[in-house]
């Protein structure tokens, strides 16, 4: 009996020896479960379009220029001038963008991606096996080891 407590006293050294050693992992270890909502903006530079095709032609009628020297119009009312109508697509890994017209061009473009981070937080162990200290009746100090129940978690 008078060797129990020198058991107890290096199983309590060894316990915290390795638990030194040993240090939980704080990744783990959440502090409680809770859904966020983030809404990322993301402002990209004007790549290079991937693919330009030509949808269609327009003709448009362009008043004639009138002649400066004697303020007459050259002949004819108007002249005909083919137009261009061309569709330009810009991609990239967030993003697809299509533009159409005549000499089409992005300016500028926001993407906002909405995306939730849910975390979740661990379910806490009720049961334990652990050290025990007391007072014993009715033999007085008790030291030793136990199996313990958590009834209340905080």
């Amino acid at each position: 009996m008078k060797s129990l407590p020198w058991i107890l006293v290096c199983l309590l050294v060894c316990v915290v020896v390795w638990m030194r050693c040993n240090p939980h992992d704080p990744q783990t270890m959440y502090v409680k479960g809770d859904t966020i909502r983030v809404r990322d903006t993301i402002v990209d530079i004007v790549l290079m379009p991937v693919k330009e095709t030509l949808k269609r032609t327009d003709t448009v009628y362009l008043p004639i220029l009138i002649d400066t020297t004697t303020y007459r119009t050259v002949e004819g009312d108007s002249v005909p001038v083919i137009i261009p109508i061309t569709s330009k697509e810009y991609k990239n890994d967030n993003y697809r963008a299509v533009v159409s017209g005549y000499k089409p061009s992005l300016d500028f473009m926001e993407v906002y991606r909405e995306k939730e981070i849910i975390t979740l937080k661990p379910k806490q162990k009720r049961w334990g096996l652990g050290l025990q200290v007391g007072y014993g009746y009715p033999g007085g100090l008790y030291v030793g080891g136990g199996v313990s129940y958590n009834l209340f978690m905080w």
